[in-house]
């Protein structure tokens, strides 16, 4: 863009107006002067055509190159040899023979410079580390400067956003007959969604009693269970309120706490108490990245034969059983219990259906691809299949 700033007396002229005309008329019109300068200031960037800011440049001067750090020194000491039986060796200086005492001040000499080249070249040295340190610090500022701007914009976009007038939330667990389902709140109604993802029964308008729940014991939970732990997990997060917060930008296991409530899993387990030893500023990464990331903590936390016993029994193939965990991944998801007509349908959909692939993957992502290939699977086994790939695939960690 053309700039047509230019100056008159003491005055600015954009575009042949008087700044100082316009600043009187702001504050006339009983705008603050720092209104007024904010928006005489954007006026003239606007007229200079950048509206960016300027661009960080360092206060500290670092050089690419300094002339007195270059190698100077040259040898200029010469050994002529003697020759035995012929040169008298003497220590002071002939027409014919320097002697001793010349040749070793020679030698002195050379020590001298050498020292000099050190003493320049460890200045040197200390002067890289002195900008060295300067840059450093500048950056730390910098940074911290830009990391209190994205806190303050992301406080703000919390509270500027519109909140759901529904206030959708889990908030608990109850067992409805035979069968378990979160509580979901919208407005003063609830409604009970089964663990599968499936509406239980007509809407409640009263409030349910939330069932007690049981922390999370890594030293006595069997195999079976983690199971259904890690299933019941993805069917917590896949509900639309938590799946909500989980996939927003900048989500934290603070968020997560906050979103489910009271929730308890199949197994009567607490997701408070598997949520609370986690750090609150930890991020979760989505829906299937989530239960992957509480997976791997939950497998973290069993004692060495617990470990042991897990991967025997939930990889049912003994060949793939005998490899080193680390390359059980790469096996096919049939040695953990996928049944070998789902994992062939998903295959010939472009699924990996290797241990790895499977467990990066979550039951409605595979139940959608297999609906659409026209192919019927049980919902719990998808589910089960995909739990126990995700803690194979943790133990391969341990």
């Amino acid at each position: 863009m053309a700039s047509n700033v230019s100056f008159k007396d003491k005055d600015i002229l954009i575009n042949g107006v008087s700044t100082q005309r316009v600043a009187l008329a702001l504050q006339q019109s009983g705008l603050a002067d720092q209104k007024v300068g904010e928006i005489v200031g954007w006026w003239l960037i606007g007229a200079i055509g950048d509206t960016r800011p300027a661009p960080f440049d360092f206060a500290t001067d670092v050089q690419v190159s300094d002339p007195a750090n270059d190698i100077g020194y040259a040898r200029t000491f010469v050994h002529t040899d003697w020759v035995d039986g012929e040169d008298r060796v003497q220590a002071s200086a002939t027409p014919e023979e320097l002697g001793f005492n010349a040749r070793f001040h020679a030698i002195e000499n050379e020590f001298d410079a050498i020292r000099d080249q050190f003493q320049h070249l460890g200045a040197g040295v200390r002067e890289i580390r002195s900008d060295l340190v300067g840059v450093v610090r500048e950056l730390k500022s910098k940074i911290t400067a830009l990391q209190n701007e994205l806190y303050d914009l992301r406080q703000q976009a919390v509270a500027t956003k519109p909140k759901d007038p529904s206030g959708f939330g889990v908030i608990g667990t109850v067992n409805v007959g035979e069968k378990s389902a979160y509580i979901a709140q919208t407005g003063n109604s609830f409604q009970l969604l089964e663990f599968a993802g499936t509406t239980l029964g007509q809407t409640a308008k009263v409030n349910p009693v939330v069932n007690p729940g049981a922390p999370f014991e890594a030293g006595t939970v069997s195999p079976g269970d983690m199971v259904q732990i890690v299933a019941d997990l993805e069917d917590l997060v896949t509900t639309p309120s938590v799946q909500e917060v989980v996939e927003r930008p900048g989500a934290t296991i603070a968020d997560l706490r906050t979103a489910v409530g009271g929730a308890l899993l199949s197994t009567g387990v607490s997701v408070a108490s598997i949520l609370a030893p986690l750090p609150a500023d930890a991020a979760v990464p989505g829906v299937a990245g989530t239960v992957t990331m509480l997976t791997g903590y939950l497998v973290g936390l069993l004692p060495a034969a617990t470990v042991e016993l897990t991967r025997q029994e939930l990889v049912t193939d003994a060949g793939v059983r005998r490899r080193p965990p680390s390359e059980i991944g790469a096996a096919s998801a049939e040695a953990v219990g996928l049944t070998h007509g789902v994992a062939g349908a998903l295959a010939r959909a472009g699924v990996d259906t290797t241990v790895a692939g499977i467990s990066r993957l979550t039951a409605q992502d595979l139940t959608g691809t297999l609906l659409t290939a026209g192919v019927a699977a049980s919902t719990d086994e998808v589910r089960q299949a995909v739990a126990r790939t995700r803690i194979v695939s943790a133990l391969g960690g341990r």
